[in-house]
């Protein structure tokens, strides 16, 4: 992360303005989002979450979010990763549930298994760009909501996936943080006169020969929720256009 930012960042900072504030959070999951959603709930938000499933373990953060959001609207969809479905949350519940969002903060997890069937460098480069494909597409028309609205918005996209050494994953992971690079300064620059800030946090790339459990355990979710909360304040109001690390944004083996 930028160094300057990563110095302010705490969990318990308080953000009054953010009282109220209309959050969306897609791909909340059991094992990635619970803790940047209890910040903003813990902030009085009023929150949209769209989940890929209903399970007994999503009304169970529901009911917990529910104890400190000023409201909140759960969505569970289980076409929630489909760029067309994700067009269609978006310009319908999403933005009508109350009359417009703020922040957005997009959870796109990321496995092996989504690049099980590839076997060329262009197979890759395709199951990237169907892997964020919803988060682009979503992004672009909540974006210009915002525009239409005069929101100064914030969106935030985050790519979560398990702790890796292998090799292979580790080569997916930089052209993964390549495309969502240069995706999010593109964007910045596209909505900067619209005052709709885009930032990106990526997993941190780490050298699989120099393994180490300690460097794995200073940075995770938590500091996410930080870092969400900031830039959706007025704190963050003039950053747009970054790329942050992150050592660890879901659980998850090797």
């Amino acid at each position: 992360m930028l160094m300057s930012v990563v110095d302010e960042l705490h969990l318990d900072a308080v953000y009054p303005e953010l009282q109220g504030a209309r959050v969306l959070i897609t791909g909340l999951s059991g094992s990635c989002g619970i803790d940047i959603a209890r910040a903003f709930a813990d902030h009085s938000a009023r929150l949209v979450v769209r989940a890929a499933e209903e399970t007994p373990e999503i009304d169970e953060i529901a009911t917990l979010l529910n104890q400190s959001a000023a409201d909140l609207r759960l969505f569970t969809d289980p076409d929630a990763a489909d760029a067309k479905g994700a067009v269609v949350f978006t310009q319908g519940p999403a933005q009508k549930a109350f009359g417009g969002l703020d922040t957005v903060i997009n959870l796109i997890s990321v496995s092996r298994e989504d690049f099980a069937d590839c076997t060329d460098l262009e197979d890759i480069e395709n199951a990237i760009a169907a892997k964020i494909s919803a988060m682009t597409r979503m992004s672009h028309v909540l974006a210009n909501r915002m525009r239409l609205t005069l929101t100064e918005g914030s969106i935030l996209n985050v790519i979560a996936m398990p702790q890796t050494t292998d090799p292979g994953m580790t080569m997916l992971l930089g052209m993964l943080r390549t495309a969502i690079a240069a995706y999010t300064r593109q964007e910045a620059t596209k909505w900067a006169d619209n005052a709709i800030r885009i930032n990106s946090v990526v997993p941190k790339a780490v050298d699989p020969f120099q393994y180490d459990d300690d460097e794995w355990s200073d940075m995770g979710e938590p500091d996410v929720a930080a870092l969400a909360l900031y830039l959706a304040s007025r704190k963050g109001n003039r950053l747009s256009g970054h790329i942050f690390e992150a050592t660890q944004i879901t659980t998850g083996g090797r």
